[in-house]
């Protein structure tokens, strides 16, 4: 018999009275359509996957979501023999000039910082992306004042005609979001910004969700890379356990 006993955000789980240790379960405040959960067990005995992730919904009240690195075979197991599914993969980057693949486009790109009316734009224009790209996965739930808070104080942009087509916020050298609205001069604007982030610094960081069209076109102009990555898994079914 599977038991668990809740203190706070932590579960102590047993199975016919063997102790198999804790399972986390917390609130993203950004992100509440799911309830998050982070596994400390012992044995990760997949014969009791199915009932303990079910009974983890019924005590979260939503569907269940995991992170967990792509090559930890032994989580990745144990969640999908219970029932979870893989929704989106997240890859981190780190590259040099010697790694770069990508043209040198001539592409002007301009610069606004926060309280700029540029600034401001890129804001909005990255938020209503960012929600779209990510809504069939872990949908933003809070409101607009708490993504902008995310972003970094410096956006990057570059204008067709007289609106903002592609940009990307960037922090030192890490390029921490892209977005654009046409894949073809996006592809152009990222190869423009990588040139020249890249004669600035030594290598680049950033991180590509496989949900995000422009992060991965922005991936792809780089190779030799180690493809470390993260796997978010979601967990909705309503089979029944007693």
């Amino acid at each position: 018999m599977l038991t668990i006993q809740k203190q706070d955000n932590k579960c102590s789980v047993s199975y016919n009275g063997q102790q198999l240790g804790i399972v986390e379960i917390f609130d993203n405040p950004c992100h509440m359509t799911n309830c998050y959960v982070k596994l400390n067990m012992k044995h990760l005995d997949i014969s009791i996957s199915a009932e303990l992730f079910e009974k983890l919904k019924a005590l979260a009240g939503r569907p269940l979501q995991a992170m967990v690195d792509s090559t930890d075979m032994e989580a990745v197991t144990f969640l999908t023999a219970g029932g979870f599914i893989r929704k989106r993969r997240c890859y981190e980057t780190k590259a040099c000039l010697a790694d770069y693949v990508g043209g040198r486009a001539d592409l002007k790109i301009c610069s606004a910082f926060a309280g700029d009316p540029d600034y401001e734009l890129c804001c909005s224009n990255m938020y209503r992306y960012y929600v779209d790209t990510h809504k069939a996965i872990n949908p933003w739930t809070a409101d607009y004042a708490a993504f902008c808070t995310k972003l970094p104080g410096r956006a990057v942009y570059a204008k067709m005609e007289d609106h903002i087509a592609s940009l990307a916020f960037i922090e030192e050298n890490e390029i921490a979001y892209v977005c654009g609205n046409d894949k073809d001069y996006f592809s152009y604007f990222a190869q423009a910004l990588a040139s020249s982030m890249l004669a600035d610094h030594k290598s680049i960081f950033f991180e590509s969700d496989d949900c995000d069209w422009a992060a991965m076109t922005l991936k792809s102009l780089f190779v030799n890379q180690d493809e470390a990555s993260f796997d978010t898994y979601i967990f909705s079914s309503n089979t029944k356990y007693t």
